[in-house]
């Protein structure tokens, strides 16, 4: 009789391990679900978008006046085997230890956001259920296929009570942070 196969599953320190220890070489990966998931290869459309969100919300958070910084594909340490590598991360230094020598804790997380040009599907499916179980105040996927910024926010069960739609050209107001708001005109 075979013995039934077991899948290992990581917690975010066995993890956090191996990636010091090179043990995942130049992979981008990331840890789902205890799982270590490999990324997706970013395309043009998908760096462009991208890089020109980071370029807005950073404007966004300046003119807002907040001490806040927006960083790009940083692993966030939301615990219980989950640990991403989010595109566009926005935080406060001031609300993570001050000697910060690996993941993003999520409790300085303001608001993540994935582009989603192949991966839209799991972004708003896997993805979100587990940022919002991981208590992230708002998440935005940035859908490149079809224009337009889907925001989340308000976190209830392992979901968002609020989904938001906003096309790409117009601007955008976070929704728990809305003095943040954000010119999509570049994305168009």
């Amino acid at each position: 009789m075979n013995a039934p196969i077991r899948l290992k599953t990581f917690s975010n320190a066995e993890f956090e391990r191996m990636a010091r220890s090179g043990g995942f070489g130049d992979a981008r990966v990331e840890l789902r679900r205890g799982m270590i998931a490999d990324m997706s290869p970013q395309f043009a459309a998908h760096a462009r978008v991208k890089m020109r969100l980071i370029s807005a919300l950073t404007t966004g958070v300046l003119n807002a006046g907040l001490p806040w910084e927006v960083w790009s594909e940083v692993s966030v340490a939301f615990g219980g085997g989950f640990e991403p590598l989010p595109d566009i991360v926005v935080w406060n230094p001031a609300e993570a230890p001050a000697d910060l020598d690996g993941p993003i804790p999520a409790s300085a997380v303001k608001l993540i956001v994935e582009v989603s040009d192949t991966t839209l599907a799991d972004d708003l499916g896997e993805k979100l259920e587990d940022y919002a179980k991981g208590g992230l105040a708002e998440y935005w996927v940035a859908d490149v296929k079809g224009r337009l910024v889907l925001r989340h926010a308000g976190v209830v069960s392992n979901t968002y009570a609020r989904r938001e739609p906003v096309r790409f050209g117009d601007q955008i107001s976070a929704l728990e942070f809305p003095t943040i708001k954000v010119d999509t005109a570049a994305l168009v």
